[in-house]
């Protein structure tokens, strides 16, 4: 019979008043009742009690899984106290020095004129032997001028220069055949310088500004008197009208015997 028998029981017997005797059956039901707040009070009290359940025991992968994490931090703790210590040297200060705002002058560069120079004119200095010169170049330029010098001991020896005319196409043989009157008269003069022997030319220089083809020659005449053609030449009274050397007594002109040379004179 369980609590809920009993204590219906319990309900259907009681029919007597307060102060009636209860019977024997009662104290049966009395009995009852105790004996329920009995099992109450024991299911209140197993209720209180905790039940604590037993521990389970580690499987196997935690306990491997703890020894390697303890391996792993003994290694670090051990690389950690082998690590050399050493200290770097302290580094020098580093100033830092800020950027001025004062503006920067600017300077003008004034462009440097570019001049070009002409190149310095020549003088050339020709030597006259028996019978050839010797120093003159094939080609000079505008501006270079011819000074002489008389290598020879006897002869006098002059230095005449022509300019061939443009267009004028005949050789140095063609030309050297020429007489001196046809020199002149078919050529344009541009000079001569006259040195007796063992000396420079009295007369300076001859100065050569026009480009083109030139003829340099002798025109004194071969065993002539010095003295003679001298005084052709460069007469001691300024009123007498020189006398070409060609016409003092002597053999073939310097000339003819080989003393002929072609230049060119070209531009600057």
């Amino acid at each position: 019979m369980n609590d809920t028998q009993l204590l219906n029981q319990l309900g259907r017997a009681n029919a007597y008043g307060d102060d009636a005797p209860l019977p024997d059956v009662v104290w049966t039901h009395d009995l009852a009742l105790r004996e329920i707040d009995r099992r109450i009070g024991m299911q209140t009290q197993e209720k209180k009690t905790t039940t604590v359940p037993p521990r389970r025991r580690p499987t196997g992968w935690l306990v491997a899984a703890a020894a390697f994490g303890i391996v792993l931090l003994v290694g670090v703790a051990f690389a950690l106290a082998s690590t050399s210590t050493e200290v770097s040297p302290a580094t020098q200060p580093v100033t830092v020095v800020p950027p001025t705002t004062q503006a920067v002058p600017v300077t003008t560069v004034a462009p440097v004129a570019t001049t070009v120079t002409p190149a310095v004119a020549m003088t050339v200095e020709v030597e006259a032997v028996d019978y050839e010169f010797r120093g003159l170049p094939s080609q000079l330029t505008a501006g270079d001028a011819l000074e002489l010098v008389n290598r020879s001991a006897v002869e006098y020896h002059n230095l005449v220069v022509f300019g061939v005319p443009a267009g004028d196409e005949r050789s140095l043989e063609e030309l050297a055949a020429l007489s001196p009157a046809e020199l002149e008269a078919q050529l344009r003069g541009i000079g001569h310088l006259d040195a007796a022997p063992g000396e420079a030319a009295f007369n300076g220089r001859i100065r050569l500004q026009t480009t083109g083809r030139y003829l340099a020659l002798d025109m004194v005449r071969e065993g002539a008197d010095p003295a003679v053609v001298e005084r052709m030449v460069d007469p001691p009274d300024a009123s007498t009208t020189d006398t070409p050397p060609w016409l003092a007594e002597g053999g073939l002109l310097g000339y003819q015997h080989g003393m002929i040379m072609e230049f060119n004179v070209v531009d600057r």
